[in-house]
């Protein structure tokens, strides 16, 4: 009878009537976001793929770049002999490309965190921007007409 009674408050308040609104399409699609965000198998991918990308840019040989500062330089030759943006990194500290992709994947991780808080903000932040949005319609007809 307990059990019976229980259920049936939960199947009462469970019905539309009782139901909040609907979450809107933006706090949905931040709620997937961040699922994906804070999906180990997603974090490792994304990491991957930014450490990759983060790899070839310290291969980008700094000979173009100083050519190009010459100019500035008052016309003094730069000779980088070669060097890469990575052997430029590692001269003042021999441990940045693995400070490097330790802090991507932190970030990463953060970036999951952060989606979170957005998709539990966004109502919030809807709101606010509706609200926004009335106040600049009211402040527009309030415009004296310049005509």
């Amino acid at each position: 009878m307990r059990s019976a009674l229980l259920a049936s408050v939960a199947l009462f308040v469970s019905t539309p009537a009782f139901a909040a609104d609907a979450p809107s399409r933006a706090t949905v699609e931040a709620q997937d976001m961040a699922a994906k965000l804070n999906s180990p198998i997603m974090q490792r991918t994304v990491t991957g793929a930014l450490d990759a990308m983060l790899s070839a840019l310290l291969d980008v040989r700094v000979d173009g770049i100083a050519k190009a500062l010459e100019p500035i330089n008052g016309g003094k030759k730069i000779d980088m002999h070669g060097r890469t943006v990575r052997e430029m990194a590692e001269r003042d500290d021999p441990n940045f490309e693995d400070k490097m992709h330790r802090s991507t994947k932190a970030a990463i991780g953060g970036m999951g965190a952060l989606a979170a808080g957005l998709a539990a903000a966004m109502p919030e932040l809807e709101a606010a921007m509706a609200k926004m949005g009335d106040a600049m319609k009211t402040a527009q007809d309030r415009m004296p007409d310049t005509n």
